[in-house]
């Protein structure tokens, strides 16, 4: 019992004190002053006036206990809320008894039985009872406690209940003698009920409190707490009462007003929490919520700008970087007489994994190099970069000497940097590096697993291919090492050789033999006349007819080398 005054000791703060020290000190001076001017006339008076008050002020109070159960009761057919649904089984119960308590005044018409003091006391403390011991227990229940069943039914026995007490008050209120005595006014059991009442009230007071301490200070819970205790200390006022006469019954015309307050109390606090206050909550919710979409909309709009600025940033420098990789791929070709050279590079992308060149490698010796990085877009174009930095075509001595590479040495030298390098294992590259007499007429080569056939135009107007094979450039030099081989073709004068990666080819998935390497030759025939740069156009054409308007699967690249025509 220490433990529980000492939390609620520590529960109530300095700001709370006033309020209720307040309405103690305020009731005791009330009491005080009546206790010293109960002697004066204008404190006094008549039976008639006492009733007309009493009834104006019962009936008033009959109003709020009816509001009270229409608010509660709606409030809990929404929410199944268990404490509320009691409390508006109390105050219909309340409203009931206080109706029939106003017909059973002294004085007031006959009403079922005759009117007397014994049953309109009985009535009063029946009510004060019924609603204490709802309001202590409703205080006690949790707040997520629900009702079960259905609450209609709940009302229907509530009401048979409050009509069967009535019914036993009103009839046998011979039983009920001992509350009240004629002429001597409130009897000690009298007394003594209306202390124990007074006492549950202040400890429903109490409960209430320490729920507003949980609930954050809110306002609200303490309507409720004033209400429940200025409704113990109206019914102190009842026990002040000694003799039944006008100077007398002004204490319960004080106890009347006080009950009116504490009920307007209550109904205002229960109004706020059950009614009120959810709306609130709503209408805080949604001005959280339209400042939370106010701050989203700034943040995004705050957001798009920085990823509008990073996007420009990344195309500018993919734009740098596409002028870096179109730099290494050369446009400017070997001057050898006779012989052309064209090529078209699109990547699928800002820049991708296909790269060519043309160069020398000495007076009769032309490189010609073509190959494609898996996938495409940056990933590609930074192994690009790799392959156009460390291939290795020929070696340079002192004294100005050289060896020019076999195709077969480049590659085998470029599969070994290769593996050296901690690429992703899911990258590889396939090539064909070939070197072109310019006296003899023949095509050294070698293919890394090349996956395009180079296509030969013959001067004559025949049309073939180069079959390629080989092993592709990639990360598994630890399980295998591959045996690339040279090989040696003769190329007639004015014949010409079509080069072009796999992109080409790849113009629908859903078709993928729209333009196969049989497709391309048939094409190419008739095209022996034909420039270099004029094959690289009707070819890049072709694709671009055949892809419409869909997207580019991938990166293509067209490399043509028309051999020098005959002397003769």
């Amino acid at each position: 019992m220490g433990v529980q005054i000492n939390r609620f000791k520590k529960n109530i703060k300095w700001k709370d004190r006033p309020l209720i020290l307040g309405i103690f000190a305020a009731t005791i001076l009330l009491y005080v002053l009546l206790k010293l001017c109960e002697d004066r006339s204008f404190f006094v008076l008549s039976a008639d006036t006492l009733l007309a008050l009493y009834i104006i002020l019962e009936i008033a109070a009959i109003g709020i206990a009816f509001c009270v159960f229409v608010v509660t009761y709606y409030s809990s057919s929404h929410t199944q809320g268990a404490s509320v649904f009691i409390i508006a089984c109390t105050f219909l119960s309340v409203t009931l008894l206080d109706m029939v308590h106003i017909f059973s005044y002294k004085g007031m018409p006959y009403f079922l039985t005759i009117s007397l003091p014994q049953k309109a006391t009985a009535l009063w403390m029946v009510s004060r009872l019924v609603m204490s011991i709802g309001m202590f227990i409703a205080s006690l229940l949790p707040s997520r406690k629900r009702i079960e069943g259905y609450p209609g039914v709940y009302i229907a026995i509530d009401i048979i209940l409050t009509l069967l007490t009535i019914a036993l008050v009103v009839y046998k209120s011979n039983l009920l003698s001992s509350v009240y005595l004629e002429g001597e006014g409130s009897t000690s059991f009298h007394i003594g009920f209306e202390l124990f009442i007074s006492a549950l009230l202040l400890i429903t007071a109490a409960i209430y409190h320490r729920q507003y301490i949980k609930d954050d200070k809110n306002i609200v819970y303490i309507l409720l707490v004033a209400g429940f205790l200025i409704a113990a200390l109206g019914e102190m006022a009842f026990t002040l009462n000694t003799v039944n006469d006008g100077a007398y019954a002004t204490y319960n015309l004080l106890g009347y007003l006080y009950k009116l307050v504490a009920r307007f109390l209550i109904f205002r606090g229960l109004f706020i929490i059950n009614i009120k206050k959810p709306y609130m909550e709503l209408s805080e919710a949604k001005k959280r919520l339209y400042n939370y979409v106010d701050d989203l909309e700034r943040s995004v709009e705050q957001r798009t700008k920085e990823i509008t600025r990073a996007n420009e940033k990344i195309i500018k420098n993919l734009r740098d970087a596409k002028h870096i990789q179109m730099a290494l791929m050369t446009t400017e070709f070997p001057k050898v007489p006779g012989m052309e050279f064209a090529a078209k590079y699109l990547p699928c992308e800002q820049i991708g994994g296909d790269f060519y060149n043309v160069f020398r490698l000495d007076e009769q010796h032309i490189g010609i190099l073509i190959g494609d990085v898996a996938g495409h877009g940056v990933s590609a174009a930074m192994v690009n970069v790799f392959i156009n930095q460390n291939m290795r075509f020929r070696i340079d001595y002192e004294d100005n000497k050289y060896r020019i590479l076999t195709p077969r040495g480049v590659l085998m030298n470029l599969y070994h940097i290769y593996n050296n390098m901690s690429f992703p294992e899911e990258m590889y590259v396939v090539l064909f590096y070939g070197i072109y007499n310019t006296e003899t007429g023949k095509l050294t080569y070698a293919s890394a697993g090349m996956n395009t056939y180079p296509v030969i135009i013959k001067s004559n107007g025949k049309v073939s291919y180069i079959k390629l094979d080989g092993f592709p450039i990639c990360k598994f030099g630890k399980y295998f090492k591959p045996d690339y081989e040279t090989k040696t073709i003769d190329l007639a004068p004015g014949d010409s050789l079509v080069f072009y990666s796999d992109g080409l080819r790849e113009i629908d998935r859903k078709r993928p033999d729209l333009f196969t390497t049989e497709n391309i030759m048939e094409y190419l025939k008739g095209m022996e006349k034909y420039t270099a740069k004029e094959i690289c156009q009707e070819l890049f054409g072709a694709y671009h007819t055949l892809l419409g308007g869909n997207e580019m699967l991938d990166d293509v690249t067209i490399l043509v080398v028309k051999t020098p025509p005959s002397k003769i």
